[in-house]
């Protein structure tokens, strides 16, 4: 199984768009993804279709049965989903194994695992990055985003130290429109920065309402528009990956 976490040190980029957008692909292409939400604010687990009632990543960070903590929803995505008590999780020693412990058992039985992570670093983030063989790091064209590649740079080589299998699967700019020059800019700008910091520019997601409606209705983007562009753009995301 191969784990990824999507994050970003700041909220809107897309980061939770990105992760159930490549959850749902996979679900298309006719795997088994797993889908764990560790954002207290529950958007990944909404957005899924998920009950976020049902025991989620909480319990499976508390140390219940991970089998228990799965929900399999109608858009074909199992889901381990999270709950508002996700923020009381406090560091201790070890804690940031807990998640990387708990998924052990699940390896044999999921193509594609993908984390969503709350929009700053904390015992929550390091979980996902200990438990994880890569991250996703979703960006907007702007000088902003450059230096939270830098900044998430640098943890990733910290939690190396701890999980040497951990690197950066790459780079995505989100709400992408390439007419404007200034967002060209930003991109070649990113693309060269990622380059040098090990993190390759994997694609642009462009913007699109197609994405807004899907979440909207609890629907999968590949079934609701599959010909958009956003849906187009995560699709070759999905294969990308996959593939690397």
């Amino acid at each position: 199984m191969k784990i990824i976490t999507i994050a970003s040190q700041k909220g809107g980029t897309g980061k939770t768009t990105t992760a159930a957008a490549l959850a749902q692909a996979a679900a298309a292409a006719g795997k088994r993804p797993l889908a764990i939400d560790l954002d207290p604010q529950g958007n990944f687990t909404a957005s899924l279709g998920a009950d976020p009632a049902a025991p989620g990543s909480y319990e499976l960070l508390s140390g219940a049965n991970p089998a228990q903590s799965i929900q399999e929803t109608e858009q074909g995505v199992f889901v381990i989903a999270a709950s508002p008590d996700l923020a009381t999780i406090r560091t201790k020693a070890g804690s940031a194994r807990r998640l990387q412990q708990a998924l052990e058992p699940l390896k044999k039985s999921f193509d594609l695992c993908l984390i969503d992570t709350p929009p700053q670093m904390g015992d929550l983030t390091y979980n996902a990055l200990q438990a994880s063989s890569g991250v996703i790091v979703p960006l907007e064209t702007d000088s902003n985003s450059l230096q939270g590649l830098f900044l998430l740079a640098d943890i990733v080589r910290q939690m190396q130290q701890s999980n040497p299998g951990l690197s950066i699967t790459g780079v995505i700019l989100t709400r992408y429109d390439n007419r404007p020059k200034i967002n060209r800019f930003f991109r070649d700008a990113i693309a060269e920065r990622g380059r040098e910091l090990g993190a390759p520019l994997l694609g642009t997601i462009r913007a699109g309402v197609a994405i807004r409606e899907a979440q909207a209705r609890q629907q999968s983007l590949v079934d609701y528009a599959p010909h958009s562009k956003p849906a187009q753009d995560y699709k070759k995301l999905y294969h990308t990956i996959m593939e690397g």
